[in-house]
């Protein structure tokens, strides 16, 4: 397996990751978002997808998440990324939100789930530019299927 195809990354929620209004005990849903980002962040630097000296850059244009269960700080969680699609010029990846220690349980709990595409662009064009061969090969052991013959 290509070794950046998932990356996993744990990342300790605290009383700062509640609510501002501190309404509710359970961390704020837009937090789960940064915490996605967060794992993101990890992937791209090994990826060389932080590198302002290349020649494109890799943006999100999607991101979805759905919301299973809550979690309450303190705590952990593990965010799960894995690439799940390659195409000409966009990438998918699966997202998996773990709690790593949920009140009540023996075993980590699933809390959440989604996906997020990103587009591969051109830094001079602005437009949807292919994936460098070399970024693909990180992260996807398939061939990437030939569109045109």
């Amino acid at each position: 397996m290509a070794p950046l195809n998932s990356l996993e990354l744990r990342i300790a929620v605290d009383a700062n990751d509640l609510p501002e209004d501190r309404y509710s005990d359970h961390v704020n849903n837009a937090r789960y978002f940064a915490f996605i980002n967060r794992t993101f962040q990890a992937w791209y630097r090994p990826m060389g997808l932080r590198d302002r000296s290349t020649a494109f850059v890799a943006a999100m244009v999607r991101s979805e998440y759905d919301f299973l269960a809550e979690v309450k700080p303190p705590g952990e969680v593990m965010c799960r990324i894995t690439v799940v699609r390659v195409g000409r010029a966009s990438m998918e990846h699966a997202v998996e939100m773990w709690d790593m220690q949920p009140r009540g349980q023996d075993a980590p709990v699933l809390v959440g789930r989604g996906k997020v595409i990103h587009a591969c662009i051109d830094r001079a064009s602005r437009r949807a530019t292919p994936w460098p061969q070399e970024v693909v090969a990180q992260c996807w052991d398939e061939p990437r299927p030939t569109l045109y013959s």
